[in-house]
């Protein structure tokens, strides 16, 4: 490295730390934080925290003309900090504020870090009361929830759910301040933009919760009482993604905790993609609910369903039970794949059951380690063939042991030695 490079890169690094604050011990309850902290725990003998220091830098400079401050600290020399905020590993990252604490997960990217920074510290509820604003909310690629005449149930439903998912979708109540008072003193209906707006997105009662995704609108069905909480919290976390989303680690993941199907397309047809949106789109004429992920990469629906995908191929793949289906015909209608499969007309593989699970091992092994064995064969002779051939070393070595005559001599001399000595008692009991 030449000295011109050294001292850019040295001038780099100064200035882009200037933008992060270093936290100490003082940095505990959020309720004394002044502004939203994007927070990095980390340990000094991280090697992923190490090479995510630039991308940190990068965030803080992104994000220096917002009310957030970016943020790190010393996870192993602050251990209360990280106690408070339950840090089991290196680096983890969380968007703390007064009234939520949120983690992030996903690609550590700048671009991925910084919207999740600008999402995470928008308002918890944020009030509709025009056509505007509700314009204003729909620009993002978000999915919007509404709620019409919250009640105080529905408020602490609002106050468990909205800081947990606050990141991933809009949370919107359309505010009730369309009663003005007239002259004689008798409270009459002005019929304004916030009318409207609720005769257009067909409130069917009150209170109530729509969602508005995949150009459709979507309404909760379930009940709203006070024992409904849990049920309200379920289905808005079950909605809280898009219909049709692009396949990676961080997208599939939170999927595989919903209630939901998954229909996964492996592949790049254009014509298929268009199906899966239109379908997202047209979920009430299914009689099921589900989610459509198109994956680039197998790996990421071959671990899910023990088995290699072809491309091209449709898979419906049931999280609770882990049963799925399998199609790889190019041309069947992915409606008529859901028909056969709510109609119980398919084949359907997988599940958690012993032959299950024996396929799944046998997967594993022949998908990641053979293929170790056969690009490194020496190292994996030394990870797994070496310690097996000393067991049984260990194992021949006990058995020749037994065999051996003079170690029996041994044993025999020693057992004659014992029977001896027992006599011996016995004649010194006799004679005392």
């Amino acid at each position: 490295m030449s000295l011109f490079t050294l001292l850019v890169f040295v001038v780099v690094f100064s200035f882009g730390s200037c933008n992060i604050k270093e936290l100490g011990p003082d940095f505990g309850d959020p309720a004394n934080l002044d502004q939203t902290h994007l927070v990095m725990f980390y340990a000094p003998w991280c090697g992923h925290c190490k090479s995510l220091h630039p991308t940190w830098f990068d965030v803080s400079t992104k994000l220096q003309m917002h009310p957030i401050t970016v943020a790190r600290i010393d996870a192993t020399l602050y251990r209360t900090a990280a106690e408070r905020y339950n840090v089991r590993g290196f680096p983890t990252i969380r968007l703390i504020s007064k009234d939520r604490v949120v983690d992030f997960v996903g690609d550590r990217t700048t671009d991925a870090l910084v919207e999740f920074a600008l999402k995470g510290s928008r308002p918890l509820i944020s009030n509709v009361g025009s056509k505007g604003k509700l314009s204003d909310l729909q620009r993002s690629d978000d999915v919007l929830f509404l709620f019409n005449g919250v009640t105080e149930n529905i408020r602490r439903c609002l106050d468990i759910i909205a800081p947990q998912i606050i990141h991933e979708c809009i949370l919107a109540e359309v505010t009730n301040d369309n009663v003005v008072k007239v002259d004689n003193g008798i409270k009459s209906t002005k019929i304004n933009a916030v009318t409207t707006l609720r005769e257009q997105l067909s409130f069917s009662r009150s209170p109530s919760i729509l969602v508005l995704k995949d150009g459709s609108v979507f309404e909760y069905t379930g009940d709203m009482g006070v024992e409904s909480c849990s049920n309200m919290v379920e289905w808005i976390k079950s909605e809280r993604f898009s219909g049709f989303q692009i396949g990676s680690y961080p997208v599939i993941h939170p999927l595989l905790f919903l209630k939901y199907k998954i229909v996964f397309y492996y592949g790049e047809d254009q014509g298929r993609v268009s199906e899966l949106k239109y379908l997202s789109s047209q979920r009430v004429a299914l009689s099921g609910d589900f989610y459509f992920v198109q994956v680039h990469k197998a790996e990421y629906i071959e671990n899910l369903i023990n088995s290699f995908a072809e491309v091209g191929s449709i898979i419906v793949f049931d999280p609770e039970t882990e049963l799925y289906s399998y199609t790889s015909d190019l041309i069947k209608p992915v409606k008529s794949i859901l028909e056969e499969w709510d109609s119980e007309k398919t084949v359907l593989y997988g599940g958690g059951g012993v032959l299950a699970n024996c396929k799944k091992v046998w997967f594993r092994l022949t998908s990641n380690v053979m293929p170790l064995f056969i690009d490194h064969p020496f190292i994996m002779g030394l990870v797994i063939v070496m310690p097996i051939g000393l067991i049984l070393l260990c194992c021949c070595d006990e058995t020749r042991s037994k065999d051996d005559p003079i170690r029996q001599v041994r044993s025999s001399q020693s057992h004659m030695d014992l029977l001896f000595a027992n006599d011996n008692d016995k004649k010194e009991e006799k004679t005392t």
